[in-house]
């Protein structure tokens, strides 16, 4: 052993109650275990120990889990016998959440030599027992697991842990009553908070929110410091739509607890951003600000208000000082996620207030492994097409595609730019695996737009009726589907009642009038078509297509020095088919 790694060791040779149960078995660690074949793992073996253990320490202080990881792994391989730093490599396993590491957790554990185990009692055998179930549960092992912890629990009935996770594995597997009554028995031995906890949520997880607010209520005047306890309260209120009720107990904890309720004011200024009471919310943002040193999400929270407020030069002044609080003192070559999020937002409000350039550079600063990357390659492919770059754009989104190809997003932009180039057999062939995603009304309405330009009615028709059929109520898609039947002279009464429920949502849209009037022109109804017309013109003067439309009108309803004068108008507003226009001038409606 090395000597100086003893005391690390203490911990687990605590002096306990007898009689512990026993888990041996597990195969030998001399049975074999391969190294990593990755050179730096190699390296890192032929390291000073001590040196390890510190760095081990620093990466943890660093929340560098992977490297702390790796460090200890190496520190664990360079003396087997090392139980206490074993089992701080399987906690840190357990604590990543990944899948790969649950197996890893479970591989150190069965290689823990029989002998070693052998030696431990008391506490320090009972807390080897309860991670070795812990890891057997996540690993999917949990009958095994069960046996141990009931065994466990029966040898040390005052075990607050060991009782908690077999409440949790009786809750998972539905038997609730199970639960309960291991909580209960645990409670009536020892009142401890977090068997209250678990009694809750099993509550919650039955539905009974009453009772769960009760003992809630109970557990809030045993423990009235516990702000975790009037958390809970707050949110169960507010799931059940007492807003009035969760705001009172957040303010009443708030009172009596002025300088350290921080998680109470960040859910009470988040209650206020849901209610749209965002003066309310800002003063609470900017009080939390002088109580808690890691300012950083409390400024994210507050530029999200001032976006929401479309006070943009607030909002990115928020996040760049969000981003001023997450930077490392030391420049690391790659950012975190944390970072790359505030940069994210800093940039969003600095594009929506209209400054653009500089938000590009703070969008290039996120890479693919940041959660926001694509939001802000797409963020960047808009800039480009806005600015007509179309060969930038295209370049970025196909490239995004051969990464990202399970983003609905990307296809929806890369088929609005599509659109823009007048490349409707391409954006058909480029969008045809998205059709597998989740459904995308935008996408499946840009499709619906290039079968109509290409004249492919059999495929707009049922491209549309899909899109009708998961979204009844789409505007733009009823206008659209209600224009091309009428354009085309068919189910003329089913365009009519499209775009009837169109104008229920848009009253007062120039575009839909303009479809509502075309039509009653198709179904020869030319006085009420006169009428919408004249409206929709008034609406949007400047649209040389309606403008045409109008001048049709007037021709069907026998005034052709009006339907003349209309025509003009389309031109001079330089309509797209200059030739037909200027034959209709010279030749009326044939």
């Amino acid at each position: 052993m090395i000597k100086w790694m003893l005391t690390a060791a203490l911990f687990l040779m605590l002096a306990g109650c007898a009689g512990t149960v026993r888990h041996t078995g597990q195969p030998s660690a001399k049975q074999g275990h391969t190294p990593a074949k990755a050179k730096h793992a190699v390296s890192l073996e032929r390291m000073d120990a001590r040196f390890l253990y510190l760095a081990y320490q620093q990466a943890l202080e660093d929340r560098q889990y992977g490297l702390a990881i790796r460090f200890l792994k190496a520190l664990v391989k360079k003396d087997t016998e090392t139980l206490a730093l074993r089992l701080e490599l399987v906690e840190l396993y357990l604590g990543s959440g990944q899948e790969n590491y649950m197996k890893q957790a479970l591989h150190e554990m069965r290689q823990i030599p029989s002998d070693v185990v052998s030696r431990l009692k008391g506490d320090a055998l009972a807390r080897y027992q309860l991670l070795y179930a812990r890891t057997l549960i996540l690993n999917d092992q949990a009958h095994q697991a069960v046996q141990l912890l009931h065994a466990l629990l029966q040898a040390q009935p005052d075990n607050v842990q060991v009782r908690l996770l077999l409440t949790q594995h009786e809750a998972r597997q539905g038997r609730l009553a199970q639960a309960h009554s291991l909580a209960d028995e645990g409670i009536r031995r020892h009142k401890d908070l977090r068997l209250y906890e678990a009694k809750v949520h099993l509550l919650l997880q039955q539905q009974a929110w009453g009772k769960a607010l009760d003992l809630l209520r109970f557990m809030q005047r045993q423990y009235p410091d516990r702000e975790g306890v009037v958390l809970q309260r707050s949110r169960v209120l507010q799931q059940q739509n007492q807003f009035g009720r969760a705001e009172s107990v957040l303010k009443a904890y708030i009172d009596k607890h002025q300088d350290t309720a921080v998680q109470s004011m960040a859910m009470l200024a988040g209650l206020y951003v849901r209610q749209n009471r965002f003066q309310e919310a800002i003063s609470l943002y900017r009080r939390l600000l002088d109580l808690t040193p890691n300012t950083g999400s409390v400024y994210m929270s507050l530029g999200k208000v001032h976006y929401q407020q479309e006070d943009y030069a607030k909002a990115a002044d928020a996040f760049a000082r969000a981003v001023a609080q997450y930077k490392p003192v030391k420049p690391h070559k790659t950012i975190s996620d944390t970072l790359a999020t505030a940069y994210f937002y800093q940039a969003a409000s600095l594009e929506a207030g209209g400054k653009g350039e500089q938000a590009k550079p703070l969008y290039r600063k996120l890479q693919p492994q940041h959660t926001f990357y694509v939001d802000a390659q797409l963020r960047l492919a808009s800039m480009d097409m806005a600015q007509q770059a179309y060969t930038k754009a295209e370049s970025r989104l196909l490239q995004l595609l051969k990464t990202h190809s399970e983003e609905t997003d990307v296809y929806v932009l890369l088929s609005g730019l599509r659109l823009q180039q007048k490349a409707y057999d391409q954006l058909i062939r480029e969008t045809e695996p998205a059709l597998a995603l989740p459904f995308s009304a935008p996408l499946w309405f840009n499709r619906a737009v290039a079968f109509e330009s290409l004249k492919k009615y059999a495929q707009l028709d049922q491209t549309l009726a899909t899109l009708l059929e998961h979204q009844p109520e789409h505007a733009e898609a009823l206008n659209f589907y209600a224009y091309s039947l009428a354009d085309r002279g068919v189910r003329l009464d089913d365009a009519l009642t499209m775009i009837r429920q169109a104008l229920k949502k848009k009253p007062d849209d120039g575009y839909y009038l303009d479809s509502l009037a075309w039509v009653y022109f198709k179904q020869g109804k030319y006085m009420q078509a006169l009428k919408v017309q004249q409206r929709a013109i008034d609406l949007v003067p400047d649209d040389p297509v309606m403008q045409e439309h109008m001048g049709d009108i007037y021709w069907k309803a026998q005034r052709h020095q009006a339907a003349r004068r209309h025509w003009e108008k389309a031109l001079k507003l330089e309509h797209e088919e200059l030739r037909r226009v200027r034959k209709k001038i010279k030749q009326g409606l044939i």
